[in-house]
């Protein structure tokens, strides 16, 4: 679904490149996440593993509201 959201918005003769680039951002944060937020998350929230499962539900919760953010100028100007 993002790829389809951000195919839509950008040139058709570098979309290799700025598809290249989105990966990256999905990727690379994927790889900081699970090599150092174990270690985080147990000094934060100790043993408890349900406070880490509600700052992930608030982290959903947040990121689903930003998309309400995102306009397409196409949907406008109908």
């Amino acid at each position: 679904m993002p790829y389809a959201m951000l195919s839509s918005f950008i040139d058709g003769e570098k979309m290799g490149v700025f598809m290249g680039l989105f990966n990256m951002f999905i990727v690379i944060p994927q790889i900081v996440a699970a090599t150092s937020l174990v270690a985080i998350y147990t000094f934060l929230f100790g043993d408890s593993a349900i406070n880490a499962m509600l700052l992930a539900g608030l982290s959903l919760a947040i990121a689903s509201l930003s998309n309400l953010l995102i306009v397409n100028p196409e949907a406008v100007k109908d």
